[in-house]
């Protein structure tokens, strides 16, 4: 039996530039960063002979989470099949710690970590071990690197950055989720809009400071969920120097340049947690 960590992230900062011509994916600039909040994954690797479902099989302390061809660790399973020994199986067991649709990427996480562990027998180059992550969601390709990346493209083409990492972030989680399409929409940009320049990689050039961060999902989703716009405010007024949603929400973040400053930030909150960046 062995256990795999599986890290959520966060958006620092996040723009959407335009559309894809072709397929409509919308293009975009973020900061990805790695941070300590994470679930675990523990396998109990078998040799077992058959068809797929009869030599892995999953299962998870979340009963609203699906255990079937519908999760990302199962589709990650699937995609690597073909470069695996023929008899290999594993009874897998996921520990839900990042919450589901929360803007955090624990599903992209978890397919990534899955990815890494099968990639043992597989043995594929980065670029394939890539090509079948982007597949399986635009974040999934971040998750095998890990760290702090710019990301452009569909959040797929990434480079290492390096930023202060003396910070902590609280975590608030609103209790819902918010549908990345849907959250999409509101932000109509439409096929044949003239794309934004990209600026974060100049703003960084400047001093640090992290006025220069936004999120263009807040302005677009606070009109239909104002509590997101109250704990923004809160996260201010309680001494985060940035808050904003990671991705599309729903969690809210704040920015807190000590831990000291996030222990009394997270007492103002109900359901809140203090993570750092890894």
């Amino acid at each position: 039996m062995k256990t795999l960590t599986s890290h959520a992230k966060l958006n620092l900062s996040l723009r959407v530039l335009g559309r894809r011509p072709g397929d409509g994916y919308h293009l975009l600039e973020t900061i990805f960063q790695e941070i300590d909040l994470a679930d675990e994954i523990q396998i109990e690797e078998i040799e077992q002979r058959g068809l797929f479902h009869e030599r892995f099989s999953l299962t998870c302390n979340e009963p609203n989470i699906p255990t079937d061809d519908g999760n990302l660790i199962m589709k990650a399973i699937w995609a690597m099949t073909p470069f695996l020994p023929a008899d290999m199986g594993a009874r897998i067991r996921l520990t839900k710690h990042i919450p589901a649709g929360a803007g955090l990427g624990g599903g992209s996480s978890n397919a990534a970590t899955t990815l890494k562990w099968l990639n043992k027998w597989a043995r594929l180059d980065e670029k394939t071990l890539v090509e079948i992550a982007v597949k399986l969601g635009a974040d999934v390709p971040f998750f095998l690197k890990g760290g702090t990346q710019y990301a452009t493209g569909i959040g797929d083409i990434l480079s290492p950055i390096v930023i202060p990492k003396d910070w902590c972030a609280v975590l608030v989680f609103p209790g819902q989720q918010i549908s990345t399409p849907w959250a999409y929409e509101q932000l109509k940009i439409s096929l044949t809009a003239k794309p934004k320049k990209a600026i974060i990689p100049s703003q960084l050039e400047k001093e640090f400071n992290w006025r220069f961060f936004e999120n263009d999902f807040d302005i677009a989703i606070i009109p239909s969920y104002p509590e997101i716009g109250e704990i923004k405010e809160h996260l201010y007024k309680e001494g985060a120097v940035y808050a904003g949603l990671s991705g599309s929400g729903s969690t809210v973040f704040g920015i807190c340049e000590s831990c000291e400053i996030a222990k009394r930030v997270v007492s103002a909150f109900k359901n809140a947690v203090i993570t750092h960046p890894i």
